[in-house]
């Protein structure tokens, strides 16, 4: 018999020996090691992607500036201003997460797999790394063109691709970084504390810049003369 089936049978019976509960744990704390660590790696990409995320805001808003000004000058203030108010915000939001696609990848990859003995942990991971994958392989919608269908229809007609947009977007729409940290922290270690705390930091600024991203939505809605 050679070492190999040696070692696997020592290592079966090993585990064989070990109580349920300290095996639960040990799979846990393991889990919790490695979401901690790509939850890191995702915020710290994106904090230091953050200056061209803002760039890419910036083009957006010069691009409809310059395609469509006044696309829906004199239009309603009504619920389809509003669908077309919410597609530019989520046209702005994968603007903004285009940098941190490969990051992003990388997260999900890493996270998609893990499990936990709390099966509500485990369902909210893995529901938020699909929603993020989802949205950053979201198509981005044309702003101007539906906001000029919108506008040949007299104001009475969305086109189809914002109802459909919108309706996409709002089923995964969710913020870079997010530590469920009242289930994680049973299985937490001290040392990775600070690592969390860290990143509790980034996320603070990318939501900062989120805040002020308010203007510039704001300034592309007046640019195209449309009423949120």
């Amino acid at each position: 018999m050679t070492k190999r089936p040696l070692l696997i049978l020592a290592t079966a019976l090993a585990l064989a020996g070990t109580p349920a509960p300290a095996l639960a744990r040990s799979g846990n704390v393991a889990a919790t090691r490695a979401y901690i660590q790509a939850d890191y790696a995702l915020v710290y990409t994106a904090r230091i992607n953050l200056a061209t995320s803002e760039a890419a805001l910036q083009s957006l808003r010069r691009q409809i500036a310059a395609e469509c000004p006044d696309a829906a000058a004199g239009s309603p203030q009504d619920t389809d201003s509003e669908q077309l108010s919410n597609e530019l915000v989520g046209a702005m939001t994968l603007a903004a997460i285009g940098p941190d696609v490969a990051a992003v990848d990388q997260f999900v990859r890493t996270v998609s797999g893990l499990h936990w003995s709390n099966r509500a942990l485990t369902r909210k991971v893995s529901t938020y790394a699909a929603r993020l994958h989802t949205l950053s392989v979201l198509p981005a919608p044309n702003i101007c063109a539906d906001v000029r269908a919108w506008a040949a229809s007299r104001y009475q007609t969305l086109p189809a691709s914002t109802v459909g947009f919108d309706s996409a977007y709002y089923k995964v729409e969710v913020a870079v970084g997010e530590v469920p940290a009242r289930l994680l922290a049973p299985s937490e270690l001290p040392g990775e504390r600070p690592v969390l705390a860290h990143a509790e930091r980034l996320e603070g600024q990318l939501t900062e810049a989120e805040a002020h991203a308010v203007y510039t939505w704001g300034h592309i809605m007046e640019s195209l003369g449309l009423n949120p």
